[in-house]
């Protein structure tokens, strides 16, 4: 197997310095030496840029290669002018933040797609990274990467939302982010002896503590109120799920909210 990489940002980088370990690297002067030495390649550029790339690659015949895209959430038509050249086409996508090139895929799930040979391909590959491959249909890459988004992006945003507001007490923002971060990982690791992650909830909804909830909801600035209210509703929600509050309880919530 020679697998060669275009587009060497953090997740390139990550995937190269995770298979040098098995496999000897060496760089290429052009992409088309690169198409030439290898029979697997990777487009790991940004998202907007696959198709460009993949029309440069498709001007030769390209029977056998395996070319795979890494966006969660594009669908394999980018790639289809490679398709067109006789190449196998995949996606894998690594669910998993890349801040830096220096993640471990151990234990990585990764969304794969394509056809029969890249799949078996793309299951060989995350097997090499001890990784875990799963099958998300191209019709709901979208809906998939909406759920990653959820569990990333988002939580990255609400926790500046709290770094904001604690650093009133904490003196600057990087002490205000270091007094959070056991908060978080507590909730991290409750997470992971849960089956469900609404069985990791704690606070005043899953109390149905409806009074400091109109606490918080009389002091928090206007900028944080709809988010508080829109994941507030939603905690009810999951606090209902888990039984530990009334339905009473429950309209209460939702009534301040």
């Amino acid at each position: 197997m020679q697998i060669g990489i275009i587009g060497m940002g953090r997740l390139g980088s990550a995937l190269q310095r995770n298979l040098s370990g098995t496999l000897s690297v060496r760089d290429f002067n052009s992409k088309e030496e690169l198409l030439k030495a290898c029979d697997t390649v990777f487009l790991t550029v940004p998202d907007k840029a696959i198709r460009d790339v993949a029309i440069g690659l498709g001007k030769e015949k390209l029977t056998g290669k395996i070319v795979f895209h890494c966006s969660g959430s594009l669908d394999l038509g980018p790639l289809s002018p490679l398709a067109a050249k006789g190449a196998h086409i995949g996606s894998l996508h690594p669910l998993q933040s890349f801040g830096s090139d220096m993640v471990n895929f151990t234990g990585v799930y990764m969304a794969l797609d394509g056809d029969e040979v890249a799949k078996e391909r793309g299951k060989e590959i995350a097997s090499l990274l001890g990784a875990k491959t799963f099958t998300v249909p191209a019709s709901e890459r979208k809906l998939y990467h909406a759920a990653a988004c959820f569990a990333s992006n988002y939580v990255v945003t609400v926790v500046s939302i709290a770094q904001a507001l604690m650093e009133k007490w904490t003196g600057d923002s990087k002490a205000a982010l270091t007094a959070l971060l056991p908060l978080l990982d507590g909730t991290i690791h409750n997470l992971h002896q849960a089956t469900k992650a609404g069985m990791a909830l704690t606070g005043p909804i899953a109390r149905g503590d409806s009074n400091t909830i109109a606490g918080h909801l009389e002091v928090l600035p206007v900028q944080y109120q709809e988010i508080y209210k829109a994941l507030g509703k939603m905690t009810v929600a999951v606090a209902q799920q888990n039984k530990s509050i009334t339905d009473e309880q429950a309209t209460t919530l939702r009534k301040l909210l």
